[in-house]
């Protein structure tokens, strides 16, 4: 009799599908984790420039704010009211 060898026949391992499902939760975890930084970094951008344009408008009432302040007819009013005169020639000394 005359027995032939076979060959065996390549059996697929259980072990693929689980490594399989495994990498594709990983990969589907991390891409969550990517989206959600997103988010939060689209949060903190939105506060940004909340922020911004708040400092923006207290910027704007600050320089009003001082160029009244500084205006010439504010000081001249506060000059008359403390009693306050041009200075008299030969007072003022310009230092070099």
């Amino acid at each position: 009799m005359n027995k032939r060898r076979s060959k065996p026949v390549a059996t697929r391992s259980k072990l693929t599908p689980a490594i399989l499902a495994a990498a594709a939760v990983a990969l589907g975890f991390a891409t969550l984790l990517v989206r959600l930084e997103v988010v939060e970094e689209g949060y903190r951008l939105s506060a940004l420039r909340e922020e911004v344009a708040a400092l923006q408008e207290q910027n704007r009432s600050l320089k009003l704010e001082a160029a009244e302040l500084g205006s010439r007819q504010r000081l001249r009013a506060l000059a008359a009211k403390y009693r306050m005169t041009a200075p008299a020639r030969g007072q003022v000394v310009v230092v070099p």
